[in-house]
């Protein structure tokens, strides 16, 4: 005979499961750039130039080759600034540059162009990380079928490994692994916390209702942002600002799962709790990680 699970634990065998999914794709994928790097060869399409960060420690870049025939069209991302005297403010937009030379090509690349072609991959990757995410989000609110919402949890979590290893590549990897530490280590406390049930983080509706405009905030922000350039103490500002909101979050969540223990102990419930802790993690170390970028 059986016995019988807690919530907490069918919960965190899921995302267990999905979270090592995530990052131990990212770790093979640095270290398969590593190799290259190592070897002069590719991995995923890229080749990779070493540099040194503040650390000294080496940190990876992913690049392509130039193309062999000319002219080659680059392009580059302008992002919106605003004019600090008059106030006026301009729209991101991308700027169009034809190499007819391997001169002009190096000259392009240290102005911040790329390769028009280079990032095809990497945009059909993304938009299926964000059709099996909303999927998975679907089948979670639904449970209309825990084994299909299952399998899109997963491959999400691939879709978002590979891009998540090549967020940090082209940030600093080394961050990221201090990232991934503070993470943890903050869902661990909220964890604690949340499920020792000392406060009823859960059942607090004015706490509830601050980080929903919190969060609502920190969508019209990165929309904003999209369109509008700000300087890097108020992105760094923000993203402190929603990783306290994020871990907030996972307060609530774990103290839900201590609630809903005793009334809904099944797997549907604990894929459901799963997927929205997923989430909140994810967010948090995208914040985290933006709060460390120089960029």
């Amino acid at each position: 005979m059986f016995l019988e699970t807690t919530l907490l634990f069918k919960t965190m065998m899921i995302l267990a499961g999905q979270v090592g999914i995530v990052f131990g794709l990212s770790y093979f994928c640095i270290k398969g750039a590593r190799w290259a790097y190592e070897n002069n060869t590719t991995f995923l399409g890229y080749y990779y130039r070493g540099a040194m960060n503040m650390n000294r420690q080496l940190d990876l870049v992913p690049y392509k080759k130039a193309p062999t025939k000319y002219p080659i069209e680059m392009t580059k991302l302008i992002e919106a600034t605003t004019d600090e005297e008059t106030g006026k403010k301009t729209e991101a937009f991308a700027k169009l540059k034809l190499a007819k030379s391997k001169e002009e090509v190096l000259q392009f690349l240290k102005e911040g162009y790329k390769y028009s072609n280079e990032s095809t991959f990497f945009n059909a990757l993304f938009f299926f990380w964000a059709a099996t995410l909303f999927a998975t989000l679907f089948f979670a609110a639904t449970n209309i079928s825990i084994l299909t919402g299952m399998l899109l949890f997963t491959m999400q979590s691939v879709a978002f490994g590979i891009l998540l290893s090549f967020l940090l590549l082209e940030m600093d990897e080394n961050d990221g692994l201090r990232a991934t530490k503070i993470v943890f280590f903050v869902t661990v406390l909220t964890g604690y916390i949340g499920y020792s049930d000392i406060y009823s983080f859960s059942e607090n509706v004015t706490l509830q209702v601050v980080l929903l405009l919190s969060l609502l905030a920190l969508i019209a922000f990165s929309l904003i942002r999209t369109f509008i350039g700000f300087s890097r103490n108020v992105i760094r500002i923000k993203a402190i600002f929603g990783a306290i909101v994020f871990s907030l979050y996972l307060l609530i969540d774990f103290n839900l799962i201590k609630k809903k223990e005793a009334i809904s102990n099944d797997w549907n419930t604990a894929f459901e709790m799963a997927f929205t802790i997923y989430i909140d993690l994810m967010n948090l170390l995208l914040e985290i990680l933006d709060a460390m970028s120089n960029s």
